[in-house]
């Protein structure tokens, strides 16, 4: 799938694997997408004050077979993507971004095996930490409303209690936008020793909390999105969400569970 990937995409997903030369090569392209057409390597590496091998790695790393398949993809999604430049339709157009990018990392076989280890859980537990925890908490309302047991917990402390207490057939499911969250990555690691499950919303891959997981489902990071008055770093994650719970809701029980809460809430 990686070779599909745009380039913000394709930045995401290896940020772990690049080199701090690199990383520093990756801001810059990002802030200077529009100016991609009128490089060549040595442009670039004068550029960024690093060297054609630099460049030349960089591409690889992003799977590119070389800077001038790097140079041609750019230029392309660069002729489908003009960015306005009033501000809401500014907003707008980078929610389309994520959005893009998101449905850009789903697979179906990965939605089905999430969706089947929920159906299989004797109990859910959801973590996350600051905006993350606020995903999960979501997360937990939407699968309770379903009939699901689960509980959410977004403290440290509670984060390694609770996940002792797992046993086979539990699920772990962590949020976490970078996977380096020590927290969860420690929660993790002991439901897996407890022989939960444990699977991961994220937002890049090779990281300490995608090597403990069962299964993956990447989101887009807005970091892709080079503009720093732009704060949202839960949409993608909401948009998983969103696709994860319109599956479940096949499940005509879940369904069924669903109308009863919102029948009840309505006769109050």
């Amino acid at each position: 799938m990686t070779n599909n990937l745009d380039l913000s995409n394709r930045i995401n997903q290896n940020y772990p694997l690049l080199s701090k030369k690199e990383k520093h090569v990756a801001a810059f392209i990002l802030e200077n997408k529009n100016d991609v057409e009128s490089w060549n390597i040595k442009d670039l590496s004068r550029l960024t004050e690093t060297s054609n091998a630099t460049i030349s790695r960089f591409c690889a790393k992003l799977h590119y077979r070389n800077f001038s398949e790097f140079k041609t993809f750019v230029s392309q999604e660069l002729g489908e993507n003009p960015m306005p430049l009033q501000v809401p339709v500014k907003i707008a157009s980078y929610y389309t971004q994520l959005i893009n990018s998101a449905s850009q990392l789903i697979e179906t076989q990965q939605i089905t095996d999430f969706v089947e280890a929920i159906h299989l859980s004797n109990k859910i537990l959801i973590c996350g930490v600051g905006n993350s925890g606020l995903s999960a908490m979501e997360l937990k309302y939407r699968l309770v409303r379903m009939g699901l047991i689960v509980d959410v917990v977004t403290d440290p402390h509670m984060m390694l209690m609770d996940a002792v207490l797992l046993k086979k057939y539990d699920l772990m499911i962590a949020i976490s936008n970078y996977g380096q969250t020590q927290a969860v990555i420690d929660a993790c690691t002991i439901a897996k020793k407890e022989h939960a499950t444990v699977f991961v919303i994220t937002n890049q891959n090779h990281t300490p909390l995608t090597n403990i997981a069962d299964q993956v489902l990447f989101a887009s990071g807005r970091t892709s999105i080079p503009d720093d008055q732009f704060i949202n770093s839960q949409l993608p994650i909401h948009f998983i969400l969103d696709v994860l719970c319109y599956v479940l809701l096949e499940n005509k029980s879940y369904k069924n569970n669903r109308k009863k809460t919102i029948f009840a809430l309505d006769l109050h």
